[in-house]
């Protein structure tokens, strides 16, 4: 693998470029960050991505990416990312990988899915919520659909409640319940730049509802989402 190692080495700036060229059209990163700090930190960490995989090329070891996925996870989740948002880092770089062609043989970008991989957390109830969120999510957009008279079938906001039960998740997988308090204060005031039809509000209280009807869930998914609410309340009423 050092040949590989030694390409993707040679094409750094390049791929890092790239890796997070579409990442900006999100409004959320200048929103939450600032734009000169998002571009600044956004491109270093770029950076650190593939100096890590070109480590893990080279030692012929998906752990390294792994390790520093979790790593990651560990440092960027407290200040106000979820990890919807570093797994698309990665998968911003493995897109990258694809168009320098550097596909062949396919280690680097097994590697860059083994990154992602690692951000899942693997037990307790932030585990037992990922499994169930193929259940919650077209649940969740199903109610939003009912109570707003329109179709479920609305990719925005698909999105939407994914990243929202990521936090969700994050916050219980760090034992945190309270970073999710703080990220719906925050989103509250961000909202209105998603464009989305209907508000943050309805959209937390249909996550609620969905865990409600989820007998295979422990209560603290749906009291966190509860918590979540009522800090709404209190500052937005």
């Amino acid at each position: 693998m050092k040949t590989l190692a030694r390409e993707v080495e040679a094409r750094m700036e390049r791929l890092a470029a790239a890796s997070v060229g579409e990442l900006y059209a999100d409004p959320f990163w200048f929103a939450r960050y600032g734009e000169a700090r998002a571009r600044r930190f956004g491109s270093e960490d770029a950076v650190f991505h593939v100096r890590y995989l070109v480590q893990a090329l080279e030692t012929s070891d998906a752990g390294v990416m792994e390790r520093y996925a979790r790593w990651l996870q560990g440092l960027l989740v407290p200040r106000g990312m979820s990890s919807r948002h570093i797994a698309a880092h990665f998968q911003g770089l493995h897109d990258a990988l694809v168009h320098e062609g550097l596909t062949h043989p396919p280690r680097a970008l097994e590697y860059v899915r083994a990154a992602e991989q690692a951000l899942h957390w693997p037990e307790g109830p932030a585990h037992d919520l990922g499994l169930a969120l193929p259940r919650l999510v077209p649940l969740t957009l199903r109610l939003l659909a009912s109570g707003e008279g329109r179709s479920e079938r609305d990719a925005g906001l698909e999105e939407e409640v994914q990243l929202q039960f990521s936090y969700l998740q994050d916050a219980l997988g760090t034992g945190r319940t309270g970073l999710f308090v703080d990220h719906v204060r925050w989103y509250a005031g961000f909202w209105p730049r998603r464009r989305l039809r209907g508000d943050y509000r309805t959209l937390l209280q249909a996550m609620e509802a969905a865990l409600a009807r989820d007998a295979s869930l422990p209560e603290l998914p749906r009291v966190t989402v509860a918590m979540g609410l009522t800090a709404l309340d209190e500052e937005h009423p």
